[in-house]
């Protein structure tokens, strides 16, 4: 497995003014396309590609969808191009990612908000036939973070982002128990790294709540982290366990009943709180760090009926094939709804 490290990271409050020497120094190429929806345009883009169009060929690329097949056909341009920048949000961030990692040039990283840990991650999370799958990509040359613009987003995106990093607790125990169950190899270095993630962001809470450049850092630095540990293992095990198969389970079951999905992070974190009770580990601390970064703890918070989140639960072992706390339990819909009444989710 050959991973590579970004060459580099600019976190500034504004960052215009270095960016181009920035690429500059990272002489990866003249030609660049820039990868940003309509808001983000507004927001951010059109300033850096100003700011980059004096040494720097720039095109710009709205993603019009985050399905396999554009993807591909979109790689085709991306040839054409020396680097690519992803100014935005996850699915910018990932249809740049894998368009690039198909056509085999690097891109760079510039969040605008700090939602999920696949920042660096060398996962690209895309849509198949209406399905979401991780699908292998390559992580970004560099990183480029504008902390003026990641605290204009609403409050809500930075706490998703805190709950994707909690729910690192429950992946890490859940790779103890295949690692005993003899099912995967379990990596000390790696499973702390992920940990170290975290902790972080519990122990940066009230920075991160009041949207302070050092809490905003912080954040940005625990989701690097988090990505970093998925890359140096080579899937996304470290940081995804029996809690993100119940987030899974639980945003197709909303697709398949035409419902607008929580984010990804709110709902990682309620199926956190549930893998930590299965685990029979301190679920009821972890559900207070939740609560107090204003995450959804129950069902109804999270716009889903006490149904939906029974029926999610049911299907959660199923959804991919890698050993979980779930694997030791038979989540029939009586047991699926007294766990979730148990711990206060319905």
């Amino acid at each position: 497995m050959i991973f590579n490290f970004p060459l580099s990271v600019l976190v500034e409050k504004t960052v215009e003014d270095k960016i181009s020497s920035m690429l500059l120094n990272l002489d990866l190429g003249k030609k660049c396309i820039i990868f940003a929806d309509d808001n983000v345009k507004k927001i951010i883009a059109d300033r850096v590609a100003e700011a980059i169009s004096g040494e720097f060929e720039v095109r710009m690329i709205k993603p019009e969808s985050a399905e396999k097949n554009y993807i591909e056909s979109l790689a085709k341009t991306v040839s054409h191009c020396d680097f690519s920048i992803a100014i935005g949000g996850g699915r910018t961030i990932d249809v740049a990612k894998y368009s690039s990692f198909l056509a085999g040039k690097p891109w760079i990283a510039f969040p605008t908000i700090l939602s999920h840990d696949g920042v660096v991650s060398s996962r690209a999370s895309i849509e198949n036939d209406k399905m979401k799958i991780s699908i292998q990509a390559s992580g970004p040359a560099a990183i480029i973070a504008d902390l003026e613009t990641i605290k204009g987003a609403p409050y809500r995106f930075l706490a998703s982002g805190c709950g994707d990093l909690i729910s690192n607790i429950s992946a890490v125990n859940d790779w103890k128990i295949a690692s005993r169950a003899k099912k995967e190899k379990y990596s000390t270095l790696i499973a702390e790294l992920s940990l170290l993630s975290a902790k972080a962001c519990i122990e940066h809470v009230k920075e991160i709540k009041s949207k302070s450049y050092g809490g905003i850092e912080a954040l940005l630095w625990g989701l690097v982290c988090s990505g970093f540990a998925m890359n140096l293992h080579g899937s996304s095990r470290p940081c995804s366990g029996s809690e993100h198969n119940f987030s899974h389970a639980l945003e197709k079951l909303f697709h398949e009943k035409g419902l607008q999905p929580a984010m990804h992070g709110e709902q990682a974190a309620l199926g956190t709180i549930i893998s930590m009770y299965l685990q029979k580990g301190d679920w009821k601390g972890v559900k207070k760090s939740i609560r107090v970064f204003g995450l959804p703890t129950t069902a109804k918070q999270l716009g889903a009926s006490a149904d939906l989140v029974v029926e999610a639960l049911m299907a959660s072992r199923g959804v991919r094939d890698r050993y979980t706390i779930l694997d030791k339990y038979k989540l029939t819909e009586k047991a699926s709804r007294k766990i979730l009444e148990t711990v206060g989710i319905i």
